[in-house]
């Protein structure tokens, strides 16, 4: 898991505490992501493909989240 800097962990017993998991891991491979993108200045089709794969994964990890949020 990536670190956590500033954010506050929550208690696994909260009851928030896997909404806050799933965030945060989203958070961690948006914030691969950002780092991936900057390091590039020009466009490549293999480059293209490496981030909307990212970010179909990120998307997925922030689906998994509005079930719950949906029903609280």
């Amino acid at each position: 898991m990536n670190e956590l800097n500033d954010i506050p962990q929550p208690d696994p017993a909260w009851d928030y505490y896997i909404t806050w998991h799933k965030l945060f891991k989203a958070k961690s491979h948006l914030d691969k992501l950002i780092k991936y993108v900057g390091q590039f200045e020009e466009g490549e089709s293999a480059i293209d493909e490496q981030i909307e794969s990212d970010l179909i994964l990120v998307i997925r990890h922030l689906e998994d989240v509005l079930p719950k949020i949906e029903t609280e």
